[in-house]
């Protein structure tokens, strides 16, 4: 194999999954998962400037990323309240991976200064121009820039090298500035157990993924002090008979496209703690969490 590890940069890795015709690779040294050999930056640069990423390219991307707008929603307004916690009279935030500018929306209607950051150059236009903030495509373009808080929804797994882009950040944040990202739980049951089922291996989308413990050693080898991760969105096994009848429900909250909203949530609410109930008497010990969340800060 011919990458070394972007975590530790050992080279001693074992292949473990092959995935969309890439190999995902385990490090013998810190235990990170990783794609081997990474993308180069031009395939990387045209897969996100395809405009089917986010309208059509529902296997790495978005069937359509303007019906996701409320399913993320409510994970957005309880890490907004997150950040408001840590600073109560707002400040400024940059989202970094801010899409369509969903979460910028709402940290702006909350008092926040807003900025954000977006790859893809269609998105981005759609942010800044809705919101009348600055989207730039790169952190560099706000290198002497200051902020309180720095968040990376669902970021960091796409990033080649992601200990490179976390110092970057880190030396964006003021001293003390949280910053906040979520990403796909790798220590999750079906990512062992189901790795064809788990969407969390989508190469070459997603490139590293994290367990709790890479995560932290991650965000410790970049500079952060004050690390918390927390797992979050529960989906345990299900029965076979209970999964494949709410298969639809669960398919169609993922995309957005869920008819009868509220109804359809509160079922497969209804679900999951069956699962989770379920689960806990016939395959106890299972990390049934889908998501970790995590947040630290700058050293002051």
């Amino acid at each position: 194999m011919s990458e070394p590890c972007p975590l530790c940069n050992t080279a001693a890795s074992t292949p473990v999954h092959h995935v969309n015709g890439f190999v995902i690779v385990h490090c013998g040294s810190c235990g990170l998962q990783y794609v081997d050999p990474l993308p180069a930056d031009e395939v990387l640069q045209a897969h996100y400037q395809d405009p089917g990423y986010f309208a059509g390219k529902g296997d790495q991307g978005y069937a359509c990323y303007a019906d996701m707008e409320r399913a993320l929603l409510p994970h957005f307004r309880r890490r907004l309240r997150r950040a408001g916690l840590h600073q109560p009279a707002r400040g400024s935030l940059l989202d970094f991976g801010c899409a369509a500018g969903f979460f910028l929306e709402l940290a702006q209607a909350d008092g926040w200064q807003v900025a954000g950051v977006e790859l893809a150059e269609d998105m981005a236009r759609l942010a800044s121009h809705k919101l009348r903030v600055r989207v730039a495509p790169g952190l560099e373009d706000f290198r002497g820039d200051v902020f309180d808080v720095v968040t990376m929804w669902e970021v960091i797994e796409h990033l080649p090298h992601p200990l490179t882009t976390l110092r970057e950040v880190r030396d964006l944040l003021r001293p003390g500035g949280l910053l906040m990202l979520s990403t796909p739980n790798t220590g999750h049951w079906q990512a062992e157990a189901e790795p064809g089922n788990w969407t969390g291996y989508r190469p070459p989308s997603h490139l590293v993924f994290f367990t709790v413990q890479t995560l932290s050693r991650a965000l410790a080898a970049a500079g952060y002090e004050g690390i918390t991760i927390t797992r979050v969105s529960p989906l345990p096994p299900l029965p076979g008979w209970l999964r494949r009848l709410s298969a639809p429900v669960q398919s169609g909250l993922t995309t957005g496209q869920a008819r009868a909203w509220p109804l359809a949530l509160a079922l497969w609410r209804a679900v999951r703690v069956l699962g989770w109930g379920w689960q806990r008497v016939f395959r106890p010990g299972l990390d049934v969490f889908a998501t970790l969340e995590a947040a630290a800060t700058r050293p002051s």
